[in-house]
C-alpha cells in the first residue's frame, strides 16, 4: 500500500498553529516548573542585584558591588519584569523564558527555509525533550543567550538570501542586519561568554566570502557594530577583578567539552555509574548518527541552499570546544551551561535530516504525537521531581527542639549561617517571619581563604551590605561579643566554621538537625 504524501508547498501558513501549540506548551510547562521550583544560590545573587529600586541602581550594583558576575543586560531585563509583576521568582525568570521561546521561534523559521514546514515544526518541538529546557525556568542568562544565538543565525540567513538567483527584485536587508547587530550586542552585554555568538555566523560568513570572492559590507558592518558592545562591558568586567585572585573555580578541564555536550540532553550525575556510562555511550552513538545523516543531507542539498549555512551550523555545534578554549586561555573559568547554544545545531539538523521522511503524513503525525507525549512525560517527571525537592527543603526549614529552646531563651540572639546558598534559602523561605529576620550571614575572607582556598562568599557578603538590608556579620566581630552564639553548619564543601572553631578550641554544644544542617551553640 502506498503511503499518502503531503503535496502542500514547501512553506505555507499551515504550520503556524502547530508552532503556536509548541510555544504555548513550552511556556505552560516552564511557568509551572518555575512556580514549583525554589530559587537557588546563583538565582538569589541575581534576585537581590535586580531587585533594587531603579534601573540606575542595577547598573551601579554591577559596576561597584557585583555579586552576580555578569554584565548588566539580563539584570536590567529582570528588573523591568519585577517592576511589572513584583519581586518574585517568576519575574526573575521571565527573560529566560522569553529567550527560550525566541530560540524556538527563530529555529522554526531558520529550518523552514532549508527543509520546509514539517521539519521546522519537528525542530521547534525537539528542545522540549532535552535537559536544556530547564534553563527556561532559571533566572540566569543562559536561555536568553540561546534565543539570541538563534536570532543571530536567522537574521544572517535572511540577510544572505539574495545569494540565491531569482527574478525578484533585491529586498531591503535593513531589518535582518539590525537584528543581527542587536542579537550580538545583547548577548555580549548579558554574559561574558556571549562573545562566542560571533563564531558561528563569522565562520559561515567567511565561507560565504570565499565562495563569492567578495565581502558583504552589510553583514561585516553588522558583525563589527555588534562587537563594539564589548566596550560597554569593560567597566563591569573590571569590577570583577576582586574575585579573580581567589576564585572558587581553579581552572578549566578538557572534560568540560564532553560534559558540555552531555548536559545539553541529559542530567544524569545522580544515576548509578553503570547507567551513566550507558547513557553517555548512547548519546555518542546518537550524535554520530545525526552527524552522519547531516553530512549526507549536506551532500544532496539543493543548489539554492548555501554551503555557508552548514558551516555556521557546524560552528554552532562546536561551541563547547570554543567555550573550553575561551575559558582556558581568557576567563580561566567555565561552566558547561555557558555553551548550551550548541543545542541549536542539533535541533536544526534533527529536523532537516528528516525532511524526506516527513513527507509521509503517517510518519509526520506519528512523530509529532510521539514528541508531544514524550515532552509531556519527561517534563512532568522533572517538574514533579522538582516539586518533591522543593517540598523537602521547605519541610526542613525549622529549628530542632533544642535550638528552638535556645532561640526562645534569648529572643534577640541571631541565628548565624556561613553557607551563602543556604543563608539565601533560609532567610527567604523560612515560614516564620520573626525567625527569618534573625538568620544572619557570617563571613570572613581570611578564614575562607585559609580553609577553602577561595573568598568568593566573603566578597559577596561584603558587597551585599551595600545594597540590601540582609543581616551580615564578620566572624571576627562575632568573637568580640559575649556568647553563646547559635550557628547552623553544613558539610557541603563550602563550610569553614567547623575548622575555625576547632582551631580556636571553642566550646561547642550540639543542638540537633536544623534547616537541613546541624545546629550548635558556640561559647
Amino acid at each position: 500500500m502506498t503511503q499518502q504524501l503531503d503535496s502542500s508547498p514547501k512553506t505555507s501558513a499551515r504550520s503556524y498553529p502547530l508552532l503556536a501549540l509548541f510555544l504555548l506548551l513550552s511556556a505552560g510547562l516552564s511557568l509551572i516548573w518555575s512556580h514549583l521550583r525554589l530559587m537557588w544560590n546563583d538565582e538569589f545573587l541575581s534576585f537581590y542585584s535586580d531587585g533594587v529600586a531603579t534601573l540606575k541602581q542595577v547598573v551601579l550594583v554591577q559596576l561597584h558591588y557585583p555579586i552576580s558576575l555578569d554584565p548588566p543586560t539580563y539584570h536590567l531585563l529582570s528588573h523591568l519584569c519585577m517592576d511589572l509583576i513584583g519581586r518574585n521568582a517568576i519575574a526573575l525568570r521571565l527573560p529566560a523564558l522569553v529567550g527560550f521561546l525566541l530560540f524556538q521561534l527563530c529555529l522554526f523559521f531558520f529550518v523552514r527555509r532549508l527543509a520546509g514546514d514539517r521539519s521546522a515544526v519537528i525542530a521547534t518541538a525537539f528542545p522540549l525533550l532535552t535537559a536544556s529546557f530547564r534553563y527556561s525556568a532559571e533566572g540566569r542568562p543562559y536561555a536568553l543567550l540561546l534565543g539570541l544565538y538563534a536570532l543571530s543565525l536567522l537574521c544572517w540567513q535572511i540577510a544572505t538570501l539574495d545569494d540565491t538567483p531569482t527574478n525578484a527584485p533585491p529586498r531591503s536587508r535593513a531589518l535582518p542586519l539590525i537584528g543581527l547587530t542587536l542579537a550580538i550586542a545583547i548577548a555580549i552585554t548579558s554574559h561574558y561568554f556571549g562573545i562566542l555568538i560571533l563564531i558561528p555566523v563569522s565562520l559561515g560568513e567567511l565561507s560565504r566570502t570565499l565562495i563569492r570572492k567578495r565581502l558583504d559590507l552589510g553583514v561585516l558592518a553588522a558583525l563589527v557594530l555588534g562587537l563594539t558592545s564589548l566596550g560597554l562591558i569593560l567597566p563591569f568586567q573590571r569590577a570583577l577583578m576582586v574575585y579573580r585572585q581567589h576564585y572558587y573555580i581553579t581552572g578549566v578541564n578538557i572534560h568540560d567539552i564532553s560534559q558540555g555536550y552531555r548536559e545539553l540532553f541529559l542530567r544524569y550525575t545522580t544515576w548509578p555509574m553503570s547507567l551513566q556510562k550507558l547513557a553517555a555511550a548512547l548519546m555518542v552513538v546518537l550524535a554520530l548518527t545525526l552527524a552522519y545523516a547531516g553530512y549526507q543531507r549536506f551532500k544532496r542539498r539543493p543548489t539554492t541552499e548555501h554551503a555557508s549555512t552548514w558551516i555556521a551550523l557546524v560552528g554552532m555545534a562546536l561551541l563547547p570546544f570554543f567555550g573550553y578554549l575561551f575559558g582556558r586561555f581568557v576567563t580561566h573559568t567555565m561552566e558547561v551551561r555557558y555553551v548550551i547554544a550548541a543545542l541549536i545545531a542539533f535541533a536544526a539538523t534533527f529536523g532537516i535530516v528528516l525532511e524526506r521522511r516527513l513527507r509521509s503524513n503517517a510518519f509526520y503525525y506519528s512523530t509529532l504525537t510521539l514528541i508531544t507525549i514524550a515532552a509531556l512525560a519527561i517534563n512532568t517527571h522533572n517538574i514533579l521531581q522538582e516539586q518533591r525537592a522543593s517540598l523537602a527543603i521547605l519541610a526542613s526549614l525549622h529549628p530542632s527542639p533544642a535550638l528552638a529552646s535556645a532561640l526562645a531563651t534569648n529572643p534577640s540572639a541571631p541565628l548565624y549561617e556561613q553557607s551563602l546558598g543556604n543563608f539565601f534559602v533560609d532567610s527567604y523561605y523560612t515560614p516564620d517571619p520573626a525567625l527569618r529576620s534573625r538568620i544572619t550571614l557570617l563571613y570572613n575572607p581570611q578564614r575562607e581563604i585559609s580553609f577553602l582556598k577561595h573568598d568568593t562568599y566573603s566578597i559577596a557578603a561584603t558587597n551585599l551590605q551595600h545594597f540590601t538590608a540582609l543581616p551580615v556579620v564578620n566572624y571576627d566581630q562575632l568573637l568580640t561579643q559575649p556568647g553563646p552564639h547559635l550557628l547552623i553548619q553544613w558539610q557541603d564543601g563550602w563550610n569553614w566554621t567547623d575548622k575555625a572553631i576547632a582551631a580556636e578550641h571553642a566550646t561547642v554544644t550540639p543542638l540537633g538537625p536544623s534547616f537541613g544542617g546541624q545546629a550548635i551553640s558556640l561559647q
